[in-house]
């Protein structure tokens, strides 16, 4: 690392590992990537005497400020750090220009990953005013290292102290990236400036440009993975591992509690892991939903295409959608997925005026599926509307009828009287064809 560098870690107040990064060299195969491993305590766990904050958390420091002390930690990563399945640099080969796209906020394509903060919170509890946010993980780019920043309340009464130490960091990078902040961290931090009388450190808060992640991660997966909570994202998209360090996040508030009672944080330790785990995956999440949404590939799973289109849709990105569909229907596929994808392309040449390409679809689906009708019932209104070709409209409601007449009758109920409705009208309007 270059002493410029060193310089300008150590006046952002970055103590740990400065001295011992190197620069970034080429990536190493799998077997040789090293695991990032945390120093052995230096202290006897077995021992009776309760250990220092200090102790625990080599590395960790009060920071004395105007308003009191707060205990702050830092942990330095070089950019070609492993988390799971990727690198942390990864996230600069892409854009924030995708991003500006799904987010709708045009000024995020003028910024810099190195604008933004990672922010996530350990809090007291989910709900409720006195809901208070005991430790804040504030992690940020500086050049090519990666700076995870962890302020931690030793008791309520570092609470001002804390924010102003936030504060100071949010004038530096006025971007926000988190994972579930928008419901969740930012109107509870923005709540305890209030509270505290500092909003005039925190009041924009809520105004500045903030990515999200829970909801295009929940756009784009939900549909195959299920749950989108972090940590299963980590487990089944990210191939992020936690060890036995970690700690459920539900157990967190009641070893806070503990240790207020007891002042004994080696409990704590863990959450500190959880904490800086969660900011980690962010930075390859992040990575993950800016190219699944910029540069999807013929390789992503269909389903995970299937959803892509459709956000884009709701965002007006017809095109888009389309050329994803077109490629995911090229795809060896499931015969059920393969059905969603060309009813999905039907659906949107249909909205686009352009009905006479989806017969194709509709046909393909028609022939293929046992189990619905919706493809008959759109060839049978084609053909009676678009092509006044009462005939080809009949004969496929009469396919379609024969279809649901093999269904379990509660399933066939629902569709039966429609079908048989919209029979007996083309039958008559072929009847009065005939005699006129």
């Amino acid at each position: 690392m270059n002493k410029e560098l060193q310089d300008r870690l150590r006046r952002l107040g970055v103590v740990k590992g400065t001295r011992t990064l190197k620069p970034a060299e080429p990536r190493p195969r799998e077997s040789e990537i090293p695991i990032y491993r945390e120093p052995e305590p230096d202290y006897d766990p077995t021992g009776d005497e309760i250990p220092a904050l200090e102790t625990l958390l080599p590395g960790g420091r009060l920071v004395e400020t105007r308003f009191g002390s707060c205990f702050v930690l830092d942990k330095v990563y070089p950019a070609d750090h492993h988390h799971g399945d990727d690198r942390l640099s990864d996230l600069f080969e892409l854009s924030l220009e995708t991003a500006a796209r799904f987010n709708k906020t045009p000024r995020l394509a003028q910024m810099s990953f190195h604008d933004f903060l990672f922010l996530d919170t350990e809090t007291t509890g989910l709900t409720g005013a006195g809901t208070l946010a005991f430790m804040v993980g504030a992690a940020f780019w500086e050049e090519e290292v990666f700076v995870v920043r962890q302020y931690f309340l030793r008791d309520h009464g570092d609470e001002p102290a804390m924010l102003l130490l936030l504060a100071q960091l949010l004038e530096e990078r006025p971007g926000l990236i988190t994972f579930n902040g928008r419901s969740f961290d930012l109107p509870l931090l923005d709540n305890r400036y209030l509270m505290n009388r500092l909003d005039e450190l925190g009041g924009d808060l809520l105004e500045r440009p903030h990515v999200d992640l829970l909801p295009p991660a929940r756009r784009l997966w939900r549909r195959r993975l299920g749950s989108c909570a972090l940590g299963a994202l980590e487990q089944s998209l990210l191939g992020v591992r936690r060890t036995e360090e970690d700690v459920p996040g539900w157990l967190i508030p009641s070893l806070y509690m503990d240790y207020l009672r007891t002042g004994d944080a080696r409990q704590l330790v863990r959450v500190f892991y959880h904490n800086r785990f969660d900011m980690l995956s962010m930075v390859t999440l992040a990575a993950r939903v800016l190219r699944h949404f910029g540069q999807p590939q013929k390789a992503d799973h269909a389903l995970d295409l299937v959803s892509l289109a459709r956000w884009q849709q709701a965002l007006g990105l017809t095109a888009d959608a389309e050329a994803i569909l077109r490629m995911a229907a090229e795809e060896e596929i499931s015969l059920d997925v393969y059905h969603q994808v060309l009813g999905d392309l039907g659906a949107l040449l249909k909205r686009d005026g352009r009905r006479s390409e989806a017969v194709t679809f509709w046909q393909q689906i028609a022939v293929t599926a046992f189990d619905n009708v919706e493809a008959h019932v759109e060839l049978s209104k084609y053909y009676e509307w678009e092509q006044q070709d009462l005939g080809t409209a009949l004969s496929w409601t009469q396919q379609a009828l024969a279809l649901v007449r093999s269904w379990p009758a509660r399933q066939a109920a629902l569709v039966e009287d429609e079908l048989l409705h919209r029979q007996a009208r083309l039958e008559r309007k072929l009847e009065s064809e005939f005699f006129e």
